[in-house]
C-alpha cells in the first residue's frame, strides 16, 4: 500500500476514534487499524496501521512509526507542529490557517460538483451524492439498546462505535475539540482523505451524549465494501519508555538537522512520492 494512502486510512479512523483530551493527566493510547473488504470476506482482517498517542503537559503527541511522522497538538498555542523524520522536515500551522484552508477546499468541492453535474451520467451522480453528503452530512443516529454502542447510517457511509461514558462534560467537549481539529488537519495535509464534515458530525453527537469512543468501524459504501476498524489500548499513566519518547520528540524540535518550512512546502515534499 502506498505510504500516503496508508496514512490517510489510519487518520480516517484515528481522528474520530479516540481523542479523549483530559490534559491534566498524562496517558497513552495505542491504536491498531484493521482493513477488510466485503469482496473478500473470507480473508482475515489486515492490520494496516498502528499509532501511538501520548498526552503530556497539555499537548498530544501523535506518532505513526510506519511513515515516521510526528504531529503535536498544542491547544494553548492554537497550532500544530508536524515533523517528518524521513525527510528531516518540519512545519507549524495555526488553527486559524486550517479554518481558511477549509473554506477554500469547500468552495472548490462545490465548484467540482457543478462541473461534473453537466455530464449527467450515473457515475457523476454517485460522485455528486458522495461529495454533497460530506459537505453537509446528516446521519441517522441509532443508539443500541445496551447503551454501549451507537450507529451512524447513511447511503454514503456509516459508523458503528463502541463507547464508554465520559468522566464529565468537560472531557466530552475536549474530545470534540481535539477530534475536530485533527479531522481538519488531516484533510488539508492529506488531500485523499474524506472531507471533515462526517467526522465532525459524529464528534458532536458523541459530545452531546457525553460519550468517548473505544472502538470504531467505518463502512464505506464503495465498490468493494471497504470496512476499517480502529481498536485502542489505553494506559492511564506513562511508562519510563513513554517519557523517554517525549524527551526524544522534544529534542527533535531543536535538532538543527531538521529544516522548518511553510506548511505548503512541507505538504508538497512529503506527498510527492
Amino acid at each position: 500500500m502506498h505510504k500516503n494512502n496508508f496514512y490517510c486510512l489510519l487518520m480516517l479512523l484515528a481522528v474520530c476514534s479516540w481523542s479523549h483530551s483530559l490534559f491534566a493527566q498524562d496517558y497513552r493510547v495505542y491504536t491498531r487499524i484493521f482493513h477488510q473488504s466485503e469482496a473478500t470476506p473470507e480473508v482475515k482482517p489486515e492490520v494496516i496501521a498502528r499509532s501511538l498517542t501520548i498526552w503530556h503537559a497539555g499537548k498530544a503527541y501523535d506518532w505513526i512509526d510506519q511513515v515516521g511522522e510526528l504531529v503535536i497538538y498544542d491547544p494553548t498555542e492554537r497550532r500544530y507542529t508536524i515533523v517528518s523524520d524521513p525527510y528531516k522536515l518540519g512545519c507549524t500551522i495555526d488553527f486559524s490557517e486550517l479554518r481558511n484552508f477549509q473554506k477554500v477546499a469547500r468552495a472548490k468541492a462545490q465548484e467540482y460538483v457543478e462541473d461534473i453535474s453537466k455530464s449527467q451520467t450515473d457515475q457523476a451522480d454517485r460522485e455528486i451524492a458522495k461529495i454533497k453528503f460530506q459537505l453537509d452530512p446528516n446521519f441517522q443516529v441509532i443508539p443500541d439498546s445496551n447503551g454501549n454502542s451507537i450507529r451512524f447510517e447513511s447511503p454514503v457511509m456509516g459508523y458503528r462505535i463502541e463507547t464508554i461514558n465520559a468522566p464529565n462534560v468537560d472531557t466530552a467537549e475536549a474530545f470534540r475539540q481535539y477530534a475536530d481539529w485533527a479531522a481538519q488537519l488531516n484533510y488539508v495535509l492529506h488531500g485523499q482523505s474524506l472531507i471533515p464534515g462526517p467526522r465532525m458530525f459524529v464528534n458532536e453527537e458523541l459530545r452531546l451524549r457525553s460519550l468517548i469512543p473505544i472502538r470504531v468501524q467505518l463502512n464505506l459504501n464503495d465498490n468493494v465494501g471497504t470496512k476499517l476498524t480502529a481498536e485502542h489500548t489505553i494506559q492511564w499513566d506513562l511508562s519510563p519508555t513513554d517519557r523517554e519518547r517525549i524527551r526524544d520528540w522534544q529534542a527533535v524540535l531543536k535538532d538543527p538537522q531538521y529544516e522548518y518550512v511553510d506548511f505548503q512546502k512541507y505538504q508538497r515534499t512529503v506527498l510527492q512520492d
